[in-house]
């Protein structure tokens, strides 16, 4: 788009010009002694539209798992606990079983 400084200090104050191309659009307006120009493209939109919402989707997934994980590390027992309990549990089924097959052994020889 092209348009002569001289057709543009002609406009009237508050009066805009506008021009289309295809889906581009532009705006050129005079506000005292500032040119103020204004551009858009409708598929530019639509991409801005397209990547925000892919943006939104991703931050409420990111935030769901950082919920999902928190509320596990609540509930969630300590490994030191579940090794002192699996310990514990090994010491006494080892000591029930030696006794069991002990007393097995002496029925059997007499």
């Amino acid at each position: 788009m092209r348009i002569s400084v001289d057709s543009l200090l002609k406009l009237p104050q508050g009066a805009t010009y506008h021009r289309k191309s295809g889906q581009a659009h532009a705006e050129v307006s005079i506000r005292g002694d500032t040119i103020y120009v204004t551009g858009t493209c409708d598929s530019l939109a639509r991409q801005v539209e397209y990547y925000e919402a892919l943006y939104h989707n991703a931050r409420d997934a990111l935030e769901n798992y950082h919920a999902t994980v928190r509320e596990e590390a609540k509930t969630r027992e300590s490994p030191l606990n579940a090794f002192v309990k699996g310990l514990v549990l090994g010491i006494v089924s080892g000591i029930s079983l030696t006794y069991f097959i002990k007393i097995s052994k002496r029925r059997k020889n007499e």
